[in-house]
């Protein structure tokens, strides 16, 4: 292996891939080059990239230990690296925050690797250690009289799993800021949440996932997707709710809600004004935080604490005492909503939502830029919804970068979304195996995928699910590593099925029976048109007025349409208890297939608010950024309506999830 090709290996950028037709393809040179290039190394360089080599694989081996040792809770050992025939006399392990200590048994050992470096040989040896809690502990090991330091993570064997062998659960999907709020209020909030969880509790509702509630672009407030967030690790003030604020701090909400007016539902169509919401909200709260300011309350102890807390992740707001006290309070009533929903039976309660990514130009890429490849934007490869592959637009973290930085970074993206919640969903969670680089290339955009170290991230996802009693699910759509479904399932990390996308070869809908078993299930997400839409073409017209599409393309939609609809009603004929056919009005079809998905091996139910709602507009439509008003389609109904006129679909599901 010559210097470049060693170099590539370690930066983790990738030789080759399986499309999802089944050919294999090997990347073009150069489109590697270019991946090494965006980390920031001269490939020209023969110097530097001998000594990145040297540092990246050698360098370890000369130490008996690095700064992160990785330890199995069920099997805990000790690894370590020395010269073969290297006499070990001595070797003990010290944690003084636990009070831990271990003396040990140098005849004990096992050779588990090997490395030659100028004719001598190296070995990696596993010694079995006491058990050790899990978690991040600082430990002093001494070999031979010689103290090093090195950190052990002791991970458990899988994540937090709260769901028993032969038990199902049955959620709800929403869109936080699309619930309709009973008052006057422009857009809904936690309080709207807190409304939910209550009136879907009473029903039998174990868990409601969420959308992202990452920070958004407070000066930008158009820029409404969740899945392009400002900063992953902070809270939209967008979702602080006044009402529950005032009932914290026993304050009059009618000092408040003058700033706030509704939108107009205009032809049975809503789609929130983000700047006037997020306008209206912000001046509510500044008068909040004046009238607070003016008091002496005991309130400020716990917010200072928060502020010390997450100092790195609130560097955006140094300075800012209103901004940092916002995410205090978002914080604050998202946990609250968690623990009314655990208060009122709930198994799970909420299920936050990790974007894959943050934006171009936000605050998270801007004062993490060190940790970031350069020119390198995250997208994924052709696949049967997206021919030509797809660019996200999300800068690219460094995996060399993050490990040097012993991964601080990704703890904090993680500790702060699984704070509030019983459960974390991960979009696109091949993402911690391998992400999908979009580069340019002699002006034209190409493409590879570069790794990352999964077994490190993996660890920290398991300690942190555990550490917390937080359940994980990894959305895992489209084209999945053998290796990444291995590691899910031994993790206990669920699966993400959408029903649309669960087809056979032949393009048939696959038996209920083939689906997994560690599984969230659902009809579709936030990227497919809800049922309602789906089953009458809505979605599709919808397109043609926004012309992207053509007649042409439209009447071929059309007939494609059809013939899913077909395929649907055979699937049911198949697998249901009620016949139905494509004159069948939407309402009965989905209540069918409801039943059926009910009755599926997978432990999670999810149905979507959209559809309870009967909604015919969807939320996003992929592809579009100012055609369409995405992230903004307000429900019709309120949630106590939409549970009410969806109570016996509910309890039957909830009746077929207990059999």
């Amino acid at each position: 292996m010559d210097n470049i090709a060693q170099l590539l290996y370690l930066y983790g950028i990738g030789y080759e891939y399986h499309k999802y037709t089944g050919d294999h393809v090997v990347f073009d040179h150069k489109t590697r080059l270019q991946a090494l290039t965006a980390c920031g190394i001269n490939v020209d360089d023969p110097n530097e990239v001998a000594r990145l080599n040297f540092e990246l694989d050698i360098a370890k081996w000369l130490t008996p230990f690095e700064a992160i040792t990785l330890v199995e809770q069920d099997a805990p050992s000790l690894l370590l690296r020395v010269k073969d025939g290297q006499k070990i006399q001595t070797l003990s392990v010290n944690i003084p925050t636990l009070d831990y200590r271990c003396n040990c048994d140098v005849n004990n050992m096992t050779i588990v690797g090997d490395y030659i470096y100028q004719n001598q040989r190296y070995v990696q040896l596993a010694v079995p250690i006491s058990p050790i809690e899990v978690g991040y502990h600082c430990a002093q090991v001494a070999l031979n009289g010689e103290q090093f330091d090195t950190e052990l993570w002791v991970t458990p064997a899988h994540c937090f799993d709260p769901i028993e062998c032969n038990n199902k659960l049955l959620g709800l999907s929403i869109q936080l800021y699309s619930l309709k709020p009973s008052s006057n209020k422009p857009s809904a909030d936690f309080f709207e949440l807190r409304e939910l969880v209550e009136v879907s509790a009473a029903e039998g509702i174990d868990y409601i996932l969420l959308n992202p509630l990452h920070l958004l672009f407070l000066d930008e407030p158009e820029k409404a997707s969740p899945y392009s967030p400002n900063d992953r690790r902070l809270l939209h003030p967008f979702y602080i709710s006044i009402e529950l604020l005032c009932e914290q701090f026993e304050l009059d909400s009618a000092l408040f809600f003058a700033h706030f007016s509704a939108n107009t539902n205009t032809e049975g169509r809503c789609y929130l004004n983000m700047s006037h919401c997020l306008t209206s909200k912000v001046n509510a709260l500044k008068v909040a935080w004046r009238i607070l300011n003016e008091g002496k309350g005991s309130w400020r102890e716990a917010f200072e604490q928060f502020c010390c807390n997450k100092q790195q992740e609130l560097a955006l707001f140094e300075g800012d005492e209103f901004s940092q006290f916002l995410q205090w309070i978002a914080f604050e009533q998202l946990t609250q909503c968690q623990t009314t929903a655990l208060r009122l039976g709930m198994a799970i309660g909420l299920i936050n939502d990790l974007a894959v990514g943050c934006a171009d130009g936000s605050s998270e890429y801007q004062n993490n830029r060190d940790l970031y490849a350069e020119y390198a934007r995250v997208g994924a490869p052709p696949d049967p919804w997206a021919e030509h592959g797809q660019n996200w637009g999300l800068p690219a973290l460094d995996p060399v970068k993050l490990k040097a930085q012993q991964f601080r970074f990704f703890k904090q993206l993680i500790q702060a979304n699984i704070t509030g919640v019983g459960g974390l969903r991960i979009d696109h969670v091949m993402g911690l195996r391998r992400l999908w680089w979009c580069l340019i290339n002699d002006q034209q955009q190409t493409g590879c995928y570069v790794y990352y170290p999964f077994e490190h991230l993996l660890a920290i996802l398991k300690i942190e699910s555990v550490l917390h009693n937080v359940m994980i699910i990894g959305e895992d759509l489209g084209v999945v590593p053998v290796e990444m479904k291995s590691a899910m399932s031994q993790s206990h990390i669920y699966s993400n099925i959408l029903f649309y996308f669960e087809k056979d070869y032949h393009g048939q809908f696959l038996a209920p029976a083939d689906y997994k078993c560690h599984a969230l299930l659902m009809v579709a997400n936030h990227d497919v048109p809800p049922f309602f839409g789906w089953w009458q073409h809505d979605d599709l017209q919808l397109k043609y007025e926004y012309q992207l599409l053509n007649k042409e393309q439209l009447d071929k939609a059309h007939k494609e349409r059809t013939v899913e609809r077909d395929k649907l009603c055979h699937w049911l004929a198949q697998h249901g208890s009620v016949s139905v056919t494509r004159e069948c009005d939407a309402q009965a079809v989905y209540g069918a297939l409801i039943d059926v998905l009910a009755n599926a091996p997978a432990k999670m139910l999810t149905l979507q608010f959209d559809d309870l709602d009967q909604q015919r507009l969807p939320v996003n439509i992929p592809g579009t950024d100012k055609e369409y008003p995405n992230w903004r389609r307000q429900l019709n109904h309120t949630s106590q309506e939409i549970i009410a006129q969806s109570r016996q679909l509910i309890r039957d599901a909830v009746t077929s999830r207990n059999l």
